[in-house]
């Protein structure tokens, strides 16, 4: 990846991961700690069952629907279009999955 996209990408994930639900709005805040809340609880019910990994899998398909409200009202802000939140969505994940696995949900 060229350094100028690594760059955008980087300025896109930080303003996914930081800024934007304390800063979108209250709608955009409900829908990340309500994505939050949901991985967490499907995932400590899923890690008493299996594996860590496989427990977070687990949460991410379980809470899909919550985590697409969740995109859906960052996409709103006049700040992101759908392709910051396309290039973002694994990076927000990532983080997300490492929160679950590192300090058990």
């Amino acid at each position: 990846m060229p350094p100028a996209s690594l760059a955008s990408l980087s300025l896109v994930a930080a303003t996914l991961l930081v800024a934007t639900p304390a800063h979108a709005g209250s709608e955009a805040e409900m829908h990340h700690e309500r994505w939050r809340d949901c991985l967490s609880r499907t995932f400590r019910i899923e890690a008493v069952l299996t594996a860590p990994d496989l427990a977070a899998d687990a949460a991410f398909r379980a809470c899909r629907s919550v985590e697409e409200a969740y995109l859906a009202a960052l996409a709103s802000s006049p700040l992101l279009d759908d392709d910051d939140i396309a290039r973002a969505r694994p990076l927000l994940a990532g983080r997300i999955r490492a929160w679950l696995v590192g300090s058990r949900g």
